[in-house]
């Protein structure tokens, strides 16, 4: 691994973390990306080699890595292809090496490690009996809502608006254009969406509004607080003892997400002892300890 290569990922991790933190938090962050930075590059290589070693098939691999990166990029000929690599400074063998670091190593994760993951009918049963409550399912529902206010409307300018928007409604506009078009809540920027909410958790007069609902219908306008309420009972759960072959799925996961990192943790700390690595001290600050 050069030195150029160990900076420009460097540069490009540190570019993904600053387009979505700030401040310690991003500090935090970079320091410990900073001091793994190296050892993850490693492991690429070394799963990269054992990849080949295994006779996995590296250029069929490119191939769908191009392919899938056309695709999101729009590129449709070669030469839009070279065009885009001579903008970005990469030549076309960067380019593989590139995807199949990208690429190998989760591939080789999968067929090594994942892949050889079981869970038994045994492990399910005592996992669920450890923890039964954990699956009790508990009464839920979720809502739409469109939100009228009150602010600089008369109490007839604020029922004739509620009144229009259910006249479109009625006449075949969809629930969420009509969130888009009038609702003034912070909801409407998740389509009007509240939940999956528990009994008691949202106001009591929307709560009995959404219960006298079938899923799928909508309320008449509701006075609140806040001015005029039009809710939609998106989906209802009724409360359910914890039952073992309701549970099965999510206990499922959860055990094999389990396994699967006490797994990888030994794989990867094994690949790490059977190969010869030596690290150039100018590059410590990169290396965690291990």
């Amino acid at each position: 691994i050069t030195r150029s290569e160990l900076l420009a990922r460097e540069s490009t991790v540190m570019s993904q973390l600053s387009s979505r933190l700030v401040g310690d938090e991003l500090d935090r962050q970079a320091e410990q990306a900073r001091k793994s930075l190296l050892n993850d590059m490693i492991r690429e290589v070394i799963l990269l080699q054992r990849a080949e070693i295994l006779g996995l098939e590296l250029d069929k691999v490119f191939q769908q890595a191009l392919t899938q990166l056309k695709e999101q990029q729009g590129i449709k000929t070669q030469e839009e292809l070279d065009e885009l690599l001579k903008q970005e400074g990469i030549s076309k063998d960067e380019l593989k090496d590139t995807l199949l670091r990208f690429n190998v190593p989760d591939i080789m994760v999968n067929l090594e490690v994942r892949e050889k993951i079981f869970v038994t009918d045994q492990e399910v049963a005592e996992h669920f009996e450890k923890d039964r409550e954990k699956y009790r399912v508990e009464e839920s529902f979720s809502i739409q809502e469109i939100v009228l206010t009150q602010e600089e409307r008369t109490p007839q300018e604020l029922k004739d608006l509620s009144a229009k928007v259910m006249e479109e409604l009625r006449g075949g506009t969809s629930f969420n254009e009509l969130v888009v078009k009038y609702s003034q809540a912070p909801s409407r920027f998740n389509d009007g969406k509240i939940g999956p909410v528990k009994r008691g958790e949202l106001a009591s007069d929307l709560e009995a509004a959404a219960m006298a609902l079938k899923p799928g219908e909508t309320s008449e306008p509701l006075s609140t607080r806040a001015g005029v309420h039009i809710i939609r009972l998106e989906s209802y759960t009724t409360a359910k003892d914890p039952s073992l072959n309701d549970a099965r799925p999510k206990i499922l996961s959860e055990i094999k997400q389990s396994k699967f990192a006490e797994a990888l943790e030994k794989y990867l700390k094994v690949l790490m002892e059977t190969n010869r690595i030596t690290i150039n001290p100018n590059y410590k600050q990169y290396a965690q300890e291990s």
